[in-house]
C-alpha cells in the first residue's frame, strides 16, 4: 500500500488535536513519553512515531517486552509512559497482569485498536478515573486511522467518527447512502486514502472507487467493512462483509 507524507501528515494534525491534547492537559507537561508496542511491520507502527513530531519522547520497547503482557505492564510503570496503543486483547491481558489498580491506570490516555473491543472492556476503559481511552479503526488504505471514538462518550463499543480531513460514508450496494440505523459498507474519503497498491493497478481501481459526492478526480475507498449510521452521527461497526 502506497501512503504519502501528505497522509501521514493528516494522520499526525488530527491526532495533535485528539490525543495528544488531552495527554498534555492531563499531565500538565508540554512533553510526553508515548510507549510504541506495535510491530513495524504493522501499519498501526506509525502512529506512536507522529508523536516525535510534537515533541514528545518515544519509548520503544523489545520485542520481547511487546510480547509479554507482565513485562509490557512493567515497562509502563517503569518508564512513566503517558500514552499506550495496543489491541484490545492484549490491553485486558495487561490489566490482568498488574497494570491497572482498580480504576486507577498510569496512563494519561490508552488507545486500542486492530480488533473489536468486546463490551466488557469497553466499560472497563470507560471506568478509568484518570485516563482518556480511544478506540481507533482504520485500514492501511486509510493511512492507519480513518475513524476514532473517545471510550468514554459511549456505553458499548463504537469506531466514532471520521479523523480530521477524513470522511465517511455508509453505502448500499450502488454507492447510495443508508440512513442511520441501517448495515452497509464503510467507505471512507479525503486526506488520509493511500495512492493505492504498488504495481497492481487492476486491484487499485477495484478498491479504490470514484467518489461520488466529492470533488472531480476524488475517490472512496471499499473497506469490505459492514457499519451503521447511530442517530447521533457517529459510526457503529458490525463485522466484514465476507464473514
Amino acid at each position: 500500500v502506497v501512503v504519502t507524507h501528505e497522509t501521514l501528515g493528516n494522520l499526525f494534525h488530527s491526532h495533535r488535536e485528539t490525543l495528544y491534547r488531552p495527554a498534555i492537559e492531563a499531565t500538565g507537561r508540554r512533553h510526553l513519553r508515548a510507549g510504541h508496542a506495535w510491530s513495524f511491520f504493522f501499519d498501526a507502527s506509525w502512529q506512536p512515531q507522529l508523536w516525535l513530531l510534537d515533541g514528545h519522547c518515544v519509548h520503544i520497547v523489545s520485542e520481547e517486552v511487546r510480547r509479554d503482557p507482565e513485562l509490557l505492564a512493567d515497562a509502563v510503570r517503569r518508564h512513566r509512559f503517558d500514552f499506550l496503543e495496543v489491541t484490545p486483547s492484549l490491553f485486558a491481558q495487561m490489566a490482568g497482569s498488574g497494570l491497572l489498580e482498580g480504576d486507577d491506570c498510569p496512563l494519561a490516555v490508552v488507545g486500542v485498536g486492530g480488533e473489536a473491543v468486546p463490551v466488557a472492556q469497553w466499560r472497563r476503559l470507560a471506568s478509568l478515573r484518570a485516563t482518556e481511552a480511544f478506540n481507533l479503526y482504520g485500514p492501511t488504505e486509510s493511512t492507519v486511522d480513518a475513524l476514532v471514538a473517545r471510550v468514554g462518550d459511549s456505553d458499548r463499543p463504537l469506531v466514532g467518527r471520521p479523523v480530521a480531513g477524513t470522511r465517511a460514508y455508509v453505502l448500499d450496494e450502488r454507492l447510495q447512502p443508508v440512513p442511520p440505523g441501517v448495515t452497509g459498507e464503510l467507505y471512507p474519503a479525503g486526506g488520509g486514502l493511500a495512492r493505492g497498491y504498488l504495481g497492481a493497478p487492476a486491484l487499485t481501481a477495484e478498491r479504490f472507487v470514484a467518489d461520488p459526492f466529492g470533488a472531480p478526480g476524488s475517490r472512496l475507498y471499499r473497506t469490505g467493512d459492514l457499519a451503521r449510521w447511530t442517530s447521533d452521527g457517529r459510526i457503529d461497526f458490525l463485522g466484514r462483509a465476507d464473514d
